[in-house]
């Protein structure tokens, strides 16, 4: 019995300091866990407008390349549902020819000159910049 008693407590105890050892650093590295995933009803998506927007001006350079793997995400189911479709490519061809920093300013631009859009989903905004830019030529 008292082996027993001792192995769960060592247990407890050895799972006490591993989650003190993991979870804390992450916490404070993110500010609390609360930050990783807003409340929000995960069909509207996780970022609207203001937020893309937001992680696109930033100075931060940590929110700069959260928008920038955002835009690439975005941009690059966006380029296969057109192949799926059968439409045509929206970027000019050849590498280097359109980057995420095009695409980033192309957004920014898209969101001053329609604020009133902001409120709309992160991602459908991001297609809809790049639909203006370069899908409409």
């Amino acid at each position: 019995m008292k082996g027993i008693m001792k192995g769960t407590l060592v247990g407890l105890l050895m799972g006490t300091l591993l989650g003190a050892v993991v979870i804390v650093p992450a916490a404070a590295q993110y500010g609390g866990f609360g930050r990783l995933l807003p409340p929000r009803d995960a069909n509207m998506g996780y970022k609207d407008g203001l937020d893309v927007l937001r992680l696109c001006a930033a100075e931060s350079e940590t929110e700069l390349l959260e928008c920038l793997g955002f835009l690439e995400g975005v941009s690059d189911l966006f380029a296969y549902e057109r192949k799926q479709a059968g439409l045509p490519d929206c970027y000019p061809q050849g590498f280097g020819k359109v980057d995420q920093i095009a695409i980033q300013q192309t957004l920014i631009a898209f969101l001053i000159a329609h604020p009133e859009r902001r409120p709309e989903q992160g991602a459908q905004l991001v297609r809809a910049a790049i639909q203006a830019r370069w899908c409409a030529k």
